[in-house]
């Protein structure tokens, strides 16, 4: 975790903790140092809830197994800014922070503009467990259940009766692939219930799906790019050929920002 540049995650740390003033901490009320000292490696193990030893390890940037909770009581601990604890975790773990959970309404406003300015083609954006947030609405015109309660793409496309018949080629086209990126998203990111709870859900809920999961090994990151073709009432049941376009949005790099488009030129939307 150490450079030799001067900015060490040692460095910051005892720089970040130096700016508070240990007045102004309410779980210190009652230890408060004297007058004019600074917030100690003591005071800031209190409010994180671990030994000093532990809290002296990582501020001297002694490689350790420190779980992502700690450094986040020790983000909160030492009021750092987003940037910061992004920081924090990448020189200590190598990864991001977790990300926190997020409503419609938080969104930047520049993806949500680009969302609702998006009138050519369906656009939406996903969370990574492809629950739907929010989507245009040309998108809930060609796959009206992106309005109905909680709409999570996975679950549509691998249990809803009606995906079956809109995406041609199912099996092949739709539950091998979703399967195999279900499978990287899981792996990816073992501790988040909610991923583990819809990978569960899915092979519970349905044979096929369980079937193709035992026999099938691929790992897919994301659909970028992946030509389907579909059969929506939106277009008189008539066959389409599109293609999905998947973005990272820099302002929230939980979310997938996606719009399709059809192949070979086909103008009918």
């Amino acid at each position: 975790m150490d450079r030799e540049d001067g900015e060490s995650i040692s460095r910051l740390l005892r720089a970040w903790r130096g700016r508070i003033d240990p007045r102004t901490v309410r779980e210190l009320r009652g230890v408060l140092p004297r007058p004019g000292r600074r917030l100690s490696q003591k005071h800031v193990a209190r409010m994180t809830g671990v030994s000093e030893g532990w809290y002296r390890a990582l501020e001297a940037g002694r490689r350790q197994d420190f779980s992502e909770s700690f450094l986040l009581r020790v983000a909160e601990a030492l009021r750092l800014s987003e940037a910061e604890t992004l920081t924090l975790f990448l020189a200590v773990c190598g990864r991001r922070p977790p990300e926190r959970g997020h409503a419609e309404e938080d969104l930047p406003r520049g993806v949500k503009a680009l969302l609702e300015q998006q009138v050519s083609y369906p656009a939406y954006l996903s969370d990574v467990a492809w629950n739907i947030v929010a989507s245009n609405a040309l998108m809930g015109e060609w796959f009206p259940w992106v309005h109905r309660p909680r709409p999570n793409l996975m679950r549509w496309a691998l249990l809803h009766p009606e995906a079956r018949e809109q995406m041609l080629d199912w099996e092949d086209s739709c539950a091998r692939v979703y399967l195999a990126m279900l499978r990287v998203a899981a792996n990816s990111d073992p501790g988040n219930e909610e991923l583990r709870g819809l990978v569960h859900e899915i092979l519970d809920a349905d044979a096929d799906c369980r079937r193709i999961w035992a026999q099938e090994y691929d790992v897919v990151e994301h659909r970028d790019g992946h030509v389907f073709r579909l059969r929506l009432p939106y277009h008189g049941n008539a066959e389409i050929r599109v293609t999905s376009h998947v973005l990272l949005p820099i302002q929230r790099t939980d979310l997938r920002f996606v719009f399709i488009t059809p192949v070979d030129g086909w103008a009918g939307v």
